[in-house]
């Protein structure tokens, strides 16, 4: 329950206001730009900041640290403030380092948590997009950017987010995630200070 918890409080989010939806040709122009920033993506670092807002709370909770990625699916989330916490995916494997506190998953023997990391994993290298077999996805553009508003048709997925949404700049790369969850509790994650393909230290993604 622990961990559900956790993945909930990764990703969640408001609706992003006077949104324009993409023609066919704008959607497909897009699309193909995204892909080919996934295809070409074997690394990427970035600090982020997290903002849970709770409807009974009146204050927001903030929370930051470091997201790590190498292809194909290693994925690593480090908290630093205000509390130490990590995740990693790698090797159909979930470690989990609560404060030294450390425990390993199975994917392969929670489907559950196998959907969430592929979930996480496609929203961060664009390839989520793709999957249109799993989900409904619609594309809006504000400004300069483009957000592509995903809705899970898995039940057990659509119970924890009913709606995805990544929000892409100019250049159709990631600058943030956020979900919706039913209540209408929201978290939003922006990424900042990205740096792609550049040489990572093994030691980054040891357990």
């Amino acid at each position: 329950m622990h961990i559900l918890k956790t993945f909930i409080f990764l990703f969640s989010v408001a609706a992003i206001g006077q949104n324009t939806p993409l023609s066919e040709p704008e959607m497909k122009n897009f699309t193909q730009g995204v892909a080919i920033e996934a295809k070409n993506l074997e690394s990427l670092s970035s600090d982020f900041v997290q903002t849970k807002y709770i409807q009974l709370m009146q204050e927001s909770a903030v929370s930051s640290g470091k997201l790590y990625y190498k292809a194909p699916n290693v994925l690593k989330w480090e908290y630093s403030s205000p509390y130490n916490y990590m995740i990693l995916f790698k090797e159909n494997q979930l470690f989990i380092n609560d404060n030294g506190d450390k425990s390993v998953t199975s994917l392969r023997s929670n489907k559950l948590f196998e959907k969430l990391v592929s979930l996480i994993s496609g929203s961060v290298n664009g390839k989520l997009l793709a999957d249109q077999e799993n989900f409904d996805i619609s594309f809006f553009r504000h400004g300069e950017k483009v957000s592509a508003v995903i809705i899970p048709r898995d039940q057990s997925l659509k119970q924890m987010f009913s709606e995805i949404i990544l929000i892409f700049g100019k250049d159709h790369r990631l600058n943030s995630v956020q979900l919706m969850e039913e209540e209408g509790d929201y978290t939003q994650i922006d990424f900042k200070n990205i740096k792609l393909n550049q040489q990572l230290n093994p030691a980054i993604f040891e357990n």
